[in-house]
């Protein structure tokens, strides 16, 4: 019978019956673990973004700071059932639980996110394998801060998958608004407004002595007397690289590379090709733009 009232009292929370909580003897410095807990989850979440080579994939903070914003509301609403535990012990492994998933996640965007368009389609197909271990991976946040749970694997596959769609949905929503106010460069007068090219159509620009070259994503191409140093300054919103000394590029428009010797041109949208000086390969190389075909 004492079983009973007990899993009737879980069952009464939503979705509590995911995680089941049978709190053990709490060690000594509990509210010290805690408090390392929480720097250790801060400092992964600085080192792993430090190590991320710039550019390399979107929505980045955005996951971080989505995560964390989950995590903030499962400690402060007990949410899942763990609000039979401490706070102290409650916001570990909360910290624990959802900064391990968002770096399982962002080493995958790291791996698979070469341009804004492929974020979804990796989050698409990350989301049943990096899932598939939560149940695990609750035991183990679980034991880490003295707390026996027993998590039912369906359930919890159901919840991450709804709790992942708002993460992402957020993400998403956020990013489109950000994207929109950097779309914005100097309409009016600016090298876009004289070679009559929309920054949604804009594939490159590239310098050619006194005069520009913009490159369009539909093949064709315009030169405009402009000084390339003006130009870079006024697409400095737009999300793309200076690959040359005189050449830039949108990343949303590199379609792959090409290599002669120790050479590199990157092909854009359209059938164009830009140079990558050895100066700025690094950078292009941290994209994943290098990755072409050509002679070694």
């Amino acid at each position: 019978m004492r079983s009973r009232a007990a899993h009737g009292s879980l069952s009464a929370m939503p979705a509590a019956r995911s995680l089941r909580i049978r709190p053990v003897a709490r060690p000594a410095g509990k509210r010290g673990f805690a408090k390392r807990a929480l720097g250790f989850a801060k400092h992964a979440l600085g080192s792993a973004r430090r190590a991320l080579p710039e550019g390399a994939g979107p929505g980045f903070p955005l996951l971080w700071v989505a995560c964390l914003a989950a995590a903030a509301l499962m400690i402060v609403t007990g949410g899942f059932g763990t609000g039979a535990l401490p706070l102290g012990p409650r916001a570990a492994f909360w910290l624990l639980l959802m900064g391990w998933n968002a770096l399982k996640w962002q080493a995958l965007f790291a791996w698979g996110v070469r341009k804004p368009g492929d974020w979804p389609r990796v989050a698409l197909l990350g989301a049943i394998p990096l899932n598939l271990p939560l149940p695990f991976e609750i035991q183990l946040c679980g034991a880490l801060i003295g707390q026996s749970m027993r998590a039912m694997p369906f359930e919890v596959w159901i919840s991450a998958a709804a709790i992942s769609a708002g993460i992402f949905g957020v993400c998403a929503v956020v990013a489109r608004i950000l994207l929109r106010r950097m779309r914005p460069v100097r309409a009016d007068t600016g090298l876009l407004a004289r070679a009559r090219v929309a920054a949604g159509d804009l594939a490159a620009i590239e310098a050619e002595d006194h005069y520009c070259r913009i490159h369009r994503r539909d093949g064709r191409s315009a030169l405009v007397h402009y000084r390339f140093g003006d130009a870079l300054k006024e697409v400095a919103g737009l999300d793309g690289l200076q690959v040359h000394r005189g050449a830039w590029v949108v990343a949303e428009a590199v379609e792959g590379a090409e290599r002669a010797g120790r050479k590199w041109r990157l092909r854009l949208a359209g059938g164009g090709s830009v140079p990558v000086s050895a100066t700025h390969a690094p950078a292009a190389r941290a994209r994943g733009w290098l990755r072409g075909r050509g002679n070694p």
